[in-house]
């Protein structure tokens, strides 16, 4: 499976992000990227069963409020 990041824009403007086709805290270093590009911070996160061999990671993005987003 090729490496994916899936980026969900909310109604309230929120980001929902999954990582597909990565294993391990691989996904993290995606997230962060999308953090830094949004100017934003994570503010829930979660692995699934999976994490351990392919896994799909599961994180909500809100704008950092300090920086007027």
């Amino acid at each position: 499976m090729r490496k994916q990041l899936i980026v969900n824009l909310r109604p309230d403007g929120s980001v929902a992000a999954e990582t597909l086709g990565m294993t391990g805290d691989e996904c993290l270093a995606y997230i962060t990227a999308l953090e830094d590009l949004l100017d934003a911070t994570t503010t829930q996160s979660s692995y699934t069963e999976e994490h351990a061999g392919v896994p799909v990671h599961d994180r909500v993005v809100q704008p950092d409020e300090e920086h007027g987003a």
